[in-house]
């Protein structure tokens, strides 16, 4: 059930507009919370689903970061990532009392005593919280079976010339297609930022999702010829990556239709 969820999350996404917005929060959770920070999201997951299908956004999802609890750097990465997708300005731009929403869904089973516990719960886990706003500029077809395992990479980079989309869109993804044909890759995705909180990284300009087929063979695309060594030399001299984290799914909410 797990495998066809994960499936399920970025065949959706295929299908969203590709002017989408998405707004990304990195949470850090205080010590020894993340227990309640679960509850948390358990407790806005049907919260998020009756938004979605009252229009007020497209899609919700909760990831968790797979650390090295040996690496120092990786221990000072954000512990979740949630990203809260809409089709259009129009619809992020949609006033909601999101206290009154999950009032009213759980109005049958919280009394008015658990639902405040609940409520507040969620101003109490958290230790810090930055996040961007990001529209999507391109990503390939969906190429995974629901029982394949997959993994999230998802990558914060610096835009250094002004040739970078390009060379993403134009030559990094024909390489990604080329990797999903071959059974390795399952999605890519690119979105540029289009604003940030005040203590969110003033670097990064671009993100991208890669979803890696855990059990593909290893492959390598034919790069021989001067024009590939060419295109990939530039192309990685036009970027720097800031952000490089492995993710796995927690939650994760669309439209049913």
């Amino acid at each position: 059930m797990k495998k066809y969820l994960l499936s399920t999350i970025f065949i959706l996404s295929y299908f969203i507009s590709f002017s989408q917005l998405v707004s990304y929060e990195a949470i850090w959770v205080k010590e020894d919370m993340n227990a309640s920070y679960l509850e948390v999201e358990e407790f806005w997951s049907k919260v998020k689903e009756q938004a979605i299908a009252d229009g007020s956004q497209d899609f919700w999802v909760v990831f968790q970061l797979e650390k090295d609890l040996a690496n120092e750097s990786d221990m000072k990465k954000p512990d979740f990532i949630v990203m809260n997708g809409f089709k259009d300005s129009i619809q992020r731009s949609k006033s909601v009392n999101w206290k009154e929403l999950a009032r009213s869904v759980y109005k049958k089973e919280l009394s008015k005593k658990k639902f405040e516990k609940k409520w507040s719960l969620g101003w109490e886990v958290r230790k810090e919280t930055r996040s961007f706003l990001v529209e999507r500029l391109d990503n390939t077809e969906w190429k995974a079976q629901p029982d394949q395992e997959l993994k999230f990479l998802f990558n914060g980079f610096q835009q250094l010339n002004e040739d970078y989309e390009n060379y993403e869109m134009k030559y990094f993804k024909n390489m990604h297609e080329k990797r999903m044909d071959n059974g390795q890759l399952a999605w890519w995705e690119f979105n540029k930022v289009l604003s940030r909180s005040d203590n969110a990284n003033k670097e990064v300009t671009h993100f991208t999702m890669d979803v890696i087929i855990n059990d593909a063979s290893d492959w390598n695309p034919n790069t021989d010829s001067f024009v590939d060594q060419m295109m990939i030399k530039n192309g990685v001299a036009s970027r720097k990556r800031i952000i490089g984290d492995t993710m796995k799914v927690l939650y994760a909410k669309f439209p049913e239709n």
